[in-house]
């Protein structure tokens, strides 16, 4: 944590030295994972920047708890190479500085929904966020009934639409889920 905090000042102040200890601790970590998924040492800069950014404009607006810079910033860089590579298309034209921004504005609010969701997952029980997690990673009821020793497979059911509910409550009862929504439609 204390390493959190002093990158998070050093992004904001723009500390040279603590930002090349980031780049040079963190960066080739992300460049590995992003020419291992179809990229290159380009593509690996400007997510790192991209992502570097991201922490500055958020994290200038509002400090969050962040338990590992390291960690929250690889999530960062993944997520937005996986958009990337969804939304690459051949391009002939240059990226206008415009097209840029909207881009980074898309990405800082699927980025906060995502936050948004983890931090309402994570109220939830520990029996609820493993069997949610076996289920949004794609293992049948069976198979959550096997690895989890449940009577039944209707057991199972049961357990994910309780907890799917309990989880779906406590996103639509937080106030902050409203302005996301209003801000998503705008």
């Amino acid at each position: 944590m204390e390493n959190t905090d002093r990158y998070i000042t050093a992004l904001i102040n723009g500390n040279d030295a603590i930002i090349k200890e980031i780049y040079s601790k963190i960066y080739p970590k992300v460049h590995a994972f992003i020419q291992s998924n179809k990229g290159n040492t380009d593509d690996a800069l400007d997510v790192f920047h991209d992502a570097l950014m991201y922490i500055i404009v958020t994290q200038k607006e509002k400090r969050s708890i962040i338990l590992s810079f390291e960690a929250y910033l690889f999530v960062i860089c993944k997520n937005i190479w996986k958009k990337n590579l969804k939304n690459k298309v051949i391009k002939t034209d240059i990226l206008t500085l415009e097209e840029k921004e909207t881009n980074l504005s898309a990405f800082i609010l699927e980025q906060q929904c995502f936050e948004f969701y983890i931090a309402k997952f994570n109220l939830l029980s520990e029996n609820c966020k493993d069997i949610l997690s076996s289920y949004f990673n794609g293992l049948s009821y069976e198979e959550i009934t096997e690895a989890n020793d449940y009577a039944t497979v209707n057991t199972v059911r049961q357990r994910v639409f309780k907890c799917r509910t309990k989880l779906m409550e406590l996103i639509k009862g937080d106030k902050e889920f409203q302005k996301i929504i209003k801000w998503g439609t705008n």
